[in-house]
């Protein structure tokens, strides 16, 4: 137990920022409803979900490029336009914050608009321990506002139809936690884009080689692990110290099956380039 504390005071006085998760959509198709590493939810049963548009095709002189992802409560030639929204867009995986500190969360925001109205959508961003809308909609927001908050959007030629927002996410340190971006309490406006999302924060000096790690316990009762570096090994431990999983790992996406453990907590050690991190799971 000394030697666990005294390296953990030692990595706690060097430190690195360093980002934790990013999506630019950049390798999405256009206008699909499946996001790599976002999920949506169309709660008001619309069927008319978060999307990804093309920012280069719309010829607006903005700060946006590539592909993005869109909600809209009015869309040219849309039957269902114009809409009553409520859309979720829901990272696929947790983000492991349990290594940070001071995390912030990057994003461009912005709209069609070039005239100066309709710039009334409203949008909240969360972090939450859970994905299911209907907890995360009874959970304070990170933030709500109005796209016109943050951009005019009457350049004419699209220039200022867009902002760069930085959000304090430092609640959240030592978390592991979905990323939600919620298009609502909308109607008949315009819309809502988002690009190059970014979440990063300050990690210890041993954590740079788990820039990237993400991990949970699906429904089935597999653990499952992601990261940027190939991962060496695991090791799973009782509340009572007993090992109960010691296993060999090799790739940057590995599943380890723990439906055979008995319910309850397990503290799990993985190893990447020489250094272990340690965290928490739960059987159910």
């Amino acid at each position: 137990m000394k030697k666990i504390t005294l390296l953990a005071a030692l990595f706690g006085a060097f430190a690195m920022n360093a980002q934790i998760f990013s999506e630019d959509f950049n390798l999405e198709i256009v206008d699909d409803t499946n996001f790599a590493q976002f999920t949506g939810s169309d709660v008001d049963g619309d069927t008319e979900f978060w999307e990804v548009f093309d920012a280069d095709g719309t010829g607006n002189a903005w700060a946006f490029s590539g592909l993005g992802a869109d909600s809209d409560s009015w869309e040219s030639g849309n039957p269902n336009s114009p809409m009553q929204v409520d859309n979720y867009l829901i990272t696929t995986d947790p983000i492991d914050l349990t290594g940070s500190t001071g995390t912030e969360i990057t994003f461009l925001m912005g709209t069609y608009q070039t005239n100066g109205t309709f710039l009334d959508d409203q949008y909240s961003v969360h972090m939450s321990t859970s994905n299911d809308p209907g907890v995360i909609s009874g959970e304070t927001a990170i933030t709500t506002r109005l796209v016109g908050d943050d951009v005019v959007a009457a350049a004419g030629d699209g220039s200022d139809s867009v902002a760069s927002i930085t959000l304090d996410a430092s609640a959240y340190d030592g978390m592991t936690v979905y990323l939600i971006f919620r298009h609502w309490n909308t109607f008949d406006q315009n819309s809502v884009l988002i690009d190059d999302v970014v979440v990063d924060g300050t990690l210890g000096i041993g954590d740079e080689s788990f820039n990237g790690f993400i991990y949970f316990v699906d429904a089935n009762n597999q653990l499952k692990l992601s990261a940027n570096t190939n991962m060496e090994s695991l090791q799973l431990f009782n509340v009572l110290g007993q090992q109960v999983v010691s296993q060999r790992l090799s790739n940057t996406n590995e599943v380890v099956n723990i439906s055979a453990l008995n319910t309850g907590v397990y503290i799990a050690t993985v190893t990447i380039e020489g250094q272990n991190k340690t965290f928490k799971i739960v059987k159910k």
